[in-house]
């Protein structure tokens, strides 16, 4: 039975070659690799833009102008490099459109997905419905299983959609996991006490302690600038200082400010004897602060 199969593959793979030894490989072609006996190297792949497949053990391997059997050569000579036995190997021009894709954490669809062969791992986190707030876009993850070995690697997003670094946007393969990291109870930065409009903002790439107060309406007439307080409990170790706005001011170095983090908590008082007034106003606002700061406590333990 072992035998009349083998027989039956190298067949069928007679029988394509002789119907697509005309074509060449191009750029953008999806191309269907059997191994007999290891499904964990069996997979689609598709040919980049430029011209090269991303294969286990061949990685970036060039393939543009190239005729299938003799892909299918370069293969069988790596593979017999690793394998135990000599590899039967079956190459074709692929039909299929779409691969499988785990997405998993704070995305609005988590989930197994179907994307179109070769999709971003932007592209990939779009079909799931985009990221939830307090997702950590400058840290996704993204889990890959070849040759029955699981690697795990960081990419941010942020710096892709920001500086155009291709090399944070990766192409997915069949079976890729991607997870999105991020704790909801930490997604915005806080700014209460002498402002116009205190809240809950959005922080965004190089936000600063100053950037946030005009996000708040700015300070009221009442605040003293020269004793904001600043604190981030979600760096990995904990900032709770004061700042002097006024000092940056006069003194022109503003450019010295904070960069905020999502998590943060500025608390401006105001002047005088209005300072505990204030403080009684905004006392449920830190009570608050301190059930975050248990909480990232708890989650880096």
């Amino acid at each position: 039975m072992h035998r009349t199969s083998l027989l039956l593959i190298l067949l069928l793979a007679t029988c394509s070659l002789l119907f697509s030894q005309d074509r060449k490989i191009a750029a953008g072609d999806a191309i269907e690799i059997v191994v007999y006996g290891h499904q964990e190297l069996s997979r689609t792949v598709q040919v980049g833009a430029n011209g090269a497949i991303d294969f286990p053990f061949m990685q970036n391997l060039p393939v543009d102008g190239l005729t299938l059997e003799r892909l299918r050569e370069i293969i069988v000579a790596q593979l017999s490099r690793y394998l135990d036995t000599y590899p039967v190997v079956t190459v074709n021009f692929s039909t299929k459109s779409t691969v499988s894709v785990h997405v998993a954490g704070m995305v609005k669809n988590p989930g197994i997905l179907q994307v179109p062969v070769n999709s971003s791992l932007q592209g990939a986190l779009a079909a799931a419905g985009g990221l939830l707030p307090g997702a950590r876009a400058e840290a996704v993850q993204l889990r890959r299983t070849e040759a029955g070995r699981t690697t795990e690697s960081v990419y941010d997003l942020e710096l892709f959609l920001l500086e155009g670094d291709l090399k944070q946007n990766p192409a997915l393969q069949e079976g890729d996991l991607v997870l999105v990291t991020g704790n909801p109870l930490l997604s915005t930065v806080k700014v209460i006490g002498a402002v116009n409009k205190p809240g809950a903002f959005a922080e965004y790439r190089g936000a600063t302690v100053l950037d946030m107060l005009l996000q708040a309406g700015g300070p009221t007439v009442k605040a003293d600038l020269g004793k904001v307080r600043y604190i981030s409990p979600s760096r990995k170790k904990a900032v709770d200082f004061k700042i002097d706005l006024d000092r940056y001011f006069t003194a022109g170095e503003a450019a010295q400010l904070p960069v905020v983090k999502p998590g943060d908590v500025i608390i401006v008082p105001e002047k005088g004897p209005g300072l505990w007034r204030n403080l009684l106003t905004i006392a449920r606002d830190v009570s608050t602060i301190a059930i975050a700061v248990w909480y990232v406590v708890r989650i880096n333990d």
